[in-house]
């Protein structure tokens, strides 16, 4: 499915640049509303413009993104399970001896969702990477110190995040299999519950399946713990960036080196980039899982 991909990677890519360019205009917009721009430079009006020309380019590219996105989806998804269902057909009796009846299923019910996340965040993660590279000629040629805090600020903050990618990827391999092992028990008693009603086995059954689930529960827990540390992390981490950077820019704007249009323009662009964070780190985990 080369097509819808690279569909999806360029709308994407529309997606995620004009909203690059936005603090950017919204700064010169700013600057030259309180005359702070350079003289005989772009008036309020042509901003306004521009503006407007970026909104309307970024609502194509998200709305045809999230198209071709879904399709990539779908089509991830579904083609993984039927290549799965056509390789357990074809190996047929011999299925069960190799592996259990849960592994299967676990494919169908929860895998394919992960694969199919790994396509359509391609293309998200594809604008990002882009709309980050003009983010960054626009932050050095306005301020190269500023410009340098945030390329360097954002890669230690996805780097800041990785402490926490293995243990997630251990404990979501443990619900997975406990998830696999109950799903097992599950099928082997409606297999043969007819025979445990004859000998009277439905009560020990029971208490044995409860027991697989109070495992998979305790098990989605712990993946909940470790994964609610990494959401705080990438919330955590940004914060710290754009208290920075701010910080930076009024000390600069305060002494006449900034002007006030220039320093929303940093802020806004910290805040871009605190997302792509986010992103790099959604891609990351669900590399993983």
């Amino acid at each position: 499915m080369p097509g819808p991909l690279a569909l999806a990677m360029f709308f994407g890519v529309l997606a995620a640049v004009p909203l690059a360019l936005l603090p950017l205009a919204i700064g010169r917009a700013i600057d030259a509303a309180v005359g702070g721009g350079p003289p005989g430079g772009t008036g309020l009006l042509g901003w306004i413009g521009v503006l407007l020309a970026l909104g309307a380019v970024q609502a194509t590219g998200v709305g045809l993104g999230e198209y071709f996105a879904s399709e990539v989806w779908l089509l991830a998804a579904t083609r993984t399970q039927r290549a799965v269902l056509a390789h357990a057909a074809g190996v047929g009796a011999a299925l069960p001896r190799g592996i259990r009846a849960g592994e299967v299923v676990a494919v169908g019910s929860s895998d394919i969702y992960h694969i199919g996340d790994v396509f359509e965040i391609m293309s998200r993660a594809a604008g990002a990477l882009v709309a980050f590279g003009a983010a960054a000629a626009a932050l050095l040629h306005s301020s190269p110190l500023l410009g340098v805090v945030v390329l360097v600020g954002v890669p230690l903050a996805t780097v800041g995040i990785a402490p926490l990618l293995g243990p997630l990827r251990r404990r979501t391999e443990e619900h997975r299999e406990q998830v696999s092992a109950a799903t097992s028990m599950a099928a082997d008693i409606v297999v043969g519950l007819r025979v445990l009603r004859g000998i009277g086995g439905e009560d020990s059954f029971s208490r044995r399946y409860r027991r697989e689930s109070q495992q998979v529960r305790r098990a989605g827990v712990q993946v909940a713990r470790i994964q609610s540390a990494l959401d705080a992390t990438q919330v955590l981490l940004p914060g710290i960036f754009i208290v920075i950077v701010v910080g930076l820019g009024a000390h600069f704007a305060l002494r006449g080196q900034l002007s006030a249009g220039t320093l929303v323009a940093f802020y806004g662009y910290a805040c871009y980039e605190s997302g792509n964070v986010k992103v790099i780190a959604h891609l990351e985990v669900i590399n993983l899982i």
